[in-house]
């Protein structure tokens, strides 16, 4: 079964998260989060340590946004960082690229 996901974050290794769209249902509300426009479909939030990426990452999980998996400190691998020293708990959706228009949606 594959999951629909509207956005992801794509960087959160350093002290901003980036998050790209699919499509813009999501735009709003992670405007309403403090995120800014980068370009076209990316928007992007300063955080200035783990504690406040933690508090992020737990809305943007909750509204639905998928974390994701690759290689050297992926989000999915932040996120799950985050979870193992107690700064965050539960699953999230984690999305890990086929090819460049595919990708699979698992919750972690």
């Amino acid at each position: 079964m594959e999951t629909h996901i509207d956005a992801y974050v794509r960087q959160a290794d350093g002290n901003c998260i980036k998050v790209m769209l699919f499509n813009g249902r999501s735009r709003a509300s992670l405007q309403a989060l403090g995120f800014t426009a980068g370009d076209e479909n990316t928007l992007t939030l300063p955080v200035p340590d783990d504690a406040a990426k933690a508090a992020v990452f737990l809305r943007l999980r909750d509204l639905g946004v998928a974390f994701s998996a690759g290689r050297e400190w992926c989000p999915a691998d932040v996120f799950e960082h985050l979870r193992d020293r107690g700064a965050l708990e539960g699953p999230y959706l984690r999305v890990a690229w086929r090819t460049l228009q595919q990708f699979t949606v698992t919750t972690a």
